[in-house]
């Protein structure tokens, strides 16, 4: 090769290396900003939802959890799980229900077979935003919101989404990506880092509830246990039951422990 356009090659390979560098660099800043914003919001949630759903029950639940005994011993139902339900269908609890949700349901089942209500969308997205960011139209809200709740229910049938890498791929691919790529393919670039560690904070929130929920469980024993999860977090908990075969099933995902790291 003639020295010339050896040297030429040479500067054109050193222009596309600094120009490269000039852009990678910047690129890769931009990515770290970006995913430290993202733990210290995850972070932020997590302490604030925990916060919520540690609060102590108040005078007026502590009565309603009285009465709701009372009718357990009433009906003369077992400790079993599955007669949970018709203690929360109960006049008592439904009226209570009401006045959290401001809407009437004839029983507990059908306000499980409502899930997720509007109420709860509502709280789906306050979590989205306050962890993804504000940034997004309403149409892309509704993609994150629907993908929101299919993660939440998948996260209770794994104990780490990052060991199950190809399902979790499947679910974004099928119910996030290609839904976003319809609604502006040109914008998706943008979200790849959020939607790569959505997972985390969604199957999270799982994660909190079920901490605090088993620890009332082995302290207050299972039933009564069970109810205070029912009076403190209404909403929530007719959600995670709606993931679920039946209260049986709901019940032993709350008393399972995750395994110890090795």
């Amino acid at each position: 090769m003639k020295k010339p356009i050896f040297l030429i090659l040479i500067g054109i390979g050193v222009v596309l290396l600094v120009v490269g560098v000039a852009f990678v660099v910047p690129w890769f800043g931009r990515m770290m900003e970006e995913m430290d914003q993202f733990h210290t919001r995850q972070a932020e949630h997590r302490r604030e939802l925990r916060a919520s759903a540690n609060e102590p029950l108040d005078e007026e639940q502590e009565q309603l959890l009285s009465q709701l005994l009372e009718v357990s011993n009433e009906m003369e139902t077992s400790q079993s799980p599955s007669d949970l339900e018709a203690i929360l269908s109960s006049e008592l609890y439904l009226t209570y229900l009401k006045t959290q949700v401001g809407q009437d349901y004839a029983s507990f089942s059908d306000y499980v077979d409502a899930m997720p209500t509007e109420d709860m969308k509502t709280v789906a997205l306050s979590r989205i935003e306050a962890v993804l960011g504000t940034d997004k139209s309403d149409e892309e809200l509704q993609i994150w919101q629907n993908h929101y709740f299919v993660v939440r229910e998948w996260g209770t049938t794994v104990e780490d989404p990052l060991d199950n890498m190809k399902e979790l791929n499947e679910l974004q691919q099928t119910h996030l990506i290609e839904p976003l790529m319809e609604d502006n393919p040109e914008d998706l670039s943008s979200k790849i880092l959020q939607i790569g560690m959505s997972s985390m904070f969604m199957t999270d929130d799982n994660k909190v509830f079920q901490e605090i929920w088993r620890d009332r469980l082995e302290t207050h024993g299972e039933q009564e246990g069970m109810l205070r999860c029912a009076i403190a977090s209404p909403g929530e908990f007719a959600l995670m039951r709606s993931f679920f075969a039946n209260m049986n099933a709901f019940q032993t995902w709350i008393l399972t422990r995750p395994e110890p790291e090795n």
